[in-house]
């Protein structure tokens, strides 16, 4: 992305001018972003328990360097006072169940124990994270924190609409060392189809994103996304299929064909296509090809992925994994950016990056 988190239908991306006048009063604000958190399907939807991430640096590339704090700072979210506490899901200070940082990809935390605790004051609907001591940007914490994950169930959402928000770095002495300004937005249900990356076949950490490969050869890690329906289920059984530019001519990179019949074949003429993949790459580039990885001979459909096994059985590592579609990247033959975006038909867009040296 720059900042590349479900960039499409629910696009809540926020402008600074957005927010209201006594916000902006006689400050600087820097904008923030807030977008739906990958899992579960319906934290952005009215009524359901609140799961969004606040964005505070764009730049998703693990390259580029995030937030860091010193010891006693806390970021600080100002929620609307729409949005409900739960009481049901208890504030857990020395945990991050009810908000997580991240370094900016999916399943890659900035470690809680020892550097951050959580905090709530029901008076100004505030939730922030202070720090016990220096969270810097590098070392295990590389590149620093790029954004805040809101969930547990936490709070709940409010009726539809957007929400001005404010976030704020505090120093240990309270004074206000940068602020983010932008808003939340509440739909009033689901998308129509929904995807989310997601890092869950590879391991706590690892990113199949922003992968440093040669000319004409296969991105070690696969690409994964999560698929979902407009009743919040799975989509499952779809994999990567090669363009048909004739029917699909947006879709230069390949097509996301879902296999009705069970034959282990993605063939458009008689399968159901419910997205595509717009390839994007330097000029002149060839041979850059998406595709869904094979098992004995079988390409490895969305569902069937397993969950690394580096994650807790009881959290369904070794497992299928419902909705998981990995995606295999074969880079071109040129130096540059390839920057696949793939897309479901009717809903969103997540757009990867793979750098060729």
């Amino acid at each position: 992305m720059t900042v590349r988190q479900i960039v499409v239908m629910l696009s809540l991306a926020v402008q600074t001018a957005g927010c209201t006048q006594a916000m902006m009063a006689n400050r600087s604000f820097l904008s923030l972003s807030v977008v739906p958190a990958p899992v579960p399907p319906d934290g952005y939807v009215v009524g359901q328990a609140t799961h969004v991430q606040f964005v505070l640096v764009a730049d998703a590339s693990p390259r580029i360097k995030g937030v860091g704090l010193n010891r006693g700072d806390a970021l600080v979210i100002l929620l609307p006072a729409a949005f409900r506490r739960n009481d049901a899901s208890p504030i857990r200070a020395d945990s991050d169940f009810n908000m997580v940082l991240t370094k900016g990809w999916p399943q890659a935390p900035v470690r809680q124990a020892g550097q951050y605790r959580i905090f709530y004051d029901a008076g100004m609907n505030t939730i922030e994270a202070r720090a016990l001591a220096d969270v810097t940007t590098d070392g295990p914490n590389d590149p620093g924190i790029k954004t805040m994950h809101l969930r547990g169930a936490t709070f709940i959402n409010p009726a539809a609409g957007d929400y001005p928000v404010e976030l704020r770095h505090l120093g240990s002495d309270g004074s206000v060392k940068t602020t983010w300004a932008g808003k939340i937005s509440v739909l009033p249900t689901r998308m129509k189809a929904r995807l989310a990356p997601t890092n869950f076949h590879l391991g706590p950490g690892m990113n199949g994103d922003f992968q440093i490969v040669e000319p004409n050869q296969d991105a070690p890690l696969h690409f994964g996304l999560y698929l979902w329906n407009e009743s919040g289920e799975p989509i499952n059984r779809v994999g990567v299929a090669s363009p048909d530019l004739t029917r699909f001519p947006k879709y230069t990179g390949g097509l996301l064909i879902q296999d009705s019949n069970g034959d282990n074949k993605l063939d458009p003429s008689v399968d159901r296509v419910v997205g595509g993949i717009i390839g994007t790459a330097p000029p002149g580039a060839t041979g850059q090809v998406a595709s869904s990885p094979t098992a004995d001979g079988k390409p490895i459909l969305s569902g069937e992925m397993l969950r690394s096994t580096k994650f807790p059985a009881a959290a369904g590592g070794g497992k299928p994994d419902p909705g998981l579609l990995p995606i295999a990247f074969h880079s071109g033959n040129k130096p540059g950016l390839y920057r696949p975006i793939v897309e479901l038909i009717g809903g969103n867009s997540y757009q990867f990056t793979v750098e060729v040296r």
